[in-house]
């Protein structure tokens, strides 16, 4: 009885089901309480927005930081600025109504997050997948030196990634909105894993 060290890797990509909006509303003012009013307005004028032309609630957003700081580098300046989370389903014409709304604000930024709402399952499949590609491997070399695998001694492999909880992700509609950019296909996430492991052969 002897034994094989064999490495089986495995790399998988999935489409993203989740998008994760962070909006970014600043105001300017000389004054802090006038940073303060224009910022509360230019709050409230997004979210009536959101509300009525793709019936994203108020409340489906999550409030990640809220500040006013006064502009040293200009006398007589402050800064407002509010940063905004949403999660919805990944669906690219929502995506593109809601960028394409955030083109009537001004001072207002946003980046994109993609992820994947069971990324958990997804890294047990590829852990499997490495797996059944070790012992594939560990077969075909015990098979030419006339031996056959018979159990497992030892397996070793990289933690899956520590998995972030999320907002429950929000389906949302965008009748009617055929721009071509919708037509792109969604960006995927690649799972990769490697599996060490001691097979017994004999």
């Amino acid at each position: 009885m002897s034994k094989l060290s064999v490495t089986g890797t495995t790399e998988m990509h999935f489409p993203v089901d989740t998008f994760e909006v962070n909006i970014m509303i600043r105001a300017n003012a000389a004054s802090s309480g006038e940073a303060i009013q224009s910022g509360k307005k230019k709050t409230e004028q997004f979210l009536t927005l959101m509300k009525e032309k793709i019936n994203i609630e108020p409340d489906s957003f999550q409030l990640a930081s809220d500040s006013v700081n006064e502009d040293y580098s200009c006398k007589n300046s402050y800064n407002y600025s509010k940063r905004i989370t949403l999660n919805i389903k990944a669906d690219l014409a929502v995506l593109s109504k809601l960028t394409s709304l955030l083109g009537e604000l001004t001072n207002v930024e946003y980046d994109i997050g993609f992820y994947l709402s069971d990324e958990a399952e997804k890294e047990k499949q590829v852990i499997d997948a490495a797996i059944k590609n070790s012992r594939e491997k560990a077969e075909i070399i015990a098979s030419s030196l006339g031996k056959k695998i018979q159990d497992i001694e030892e397996i070793r492999f990289d933690q899956p990634s520590d998995g972030v909880y999320r907002n429950i992700a929000k389906a949302c509609r965008a009748d009617d909105f055929n721009a071509m950019e919708t037509m792109l296909k969604l960006p995927t996430k690649t799972i990769s894993k490697s599996i060490y492991i001691d097979w017994i052969i004999e």
